[in-house]
């Protein structure tokens, strides 16, 4: 058995949001939005139990020059130029309302709203 083998170990979450934290990706902003993106998550109370969104840093989207990057799944919402101030924003209206934030968007990977 290898070490993804064993399905127990995925806690489950209502949202995942990935956010490029790459060097070509605003590195003078990514990282700190990264970052004090896990506190705020865990000053909400949002790092555990079935409200829990899972938070993930990745290296490249391919869009660097929209960049920093964050995207929201299960909608699959692309958000650019994120700053930790619309990131606050996307945090309430989309992580906890359900509600993406259209104006930040640029791009999703289907036709939902």
């Amino acid at each position: 058995m290898g070490p993804c083998d064993d399905k127990s170990l995925l806690r489950p979450y209502k949202r995942h949001i990935l956010v490029c934290t790459g060097p070509r990706c605003a590195p003078e902003i990514s990282p700190e939005v990264y970052t004090k993106l896990k506190d705020k998550i865990k000053e909400l109370g949002l790092n555990d139990g079935p409200e829990r969104i899972n938070r993930s840093q990745c290296h490249c989207f391919g869009v660097c020059q929209q960049g920093p990057i964050a995207v929201v799944y299960p909608e699959g919402v692309w958000y650019h130029e994120v700053t930790w101030d619309k990131m606050q924003r996307i945090v309430k209206e989309h992580l906890i309302d359900g509600h993406p934030v259209e104006e930040y968007i640029f791009h999703r990977l289907s036709n939902q709203k």
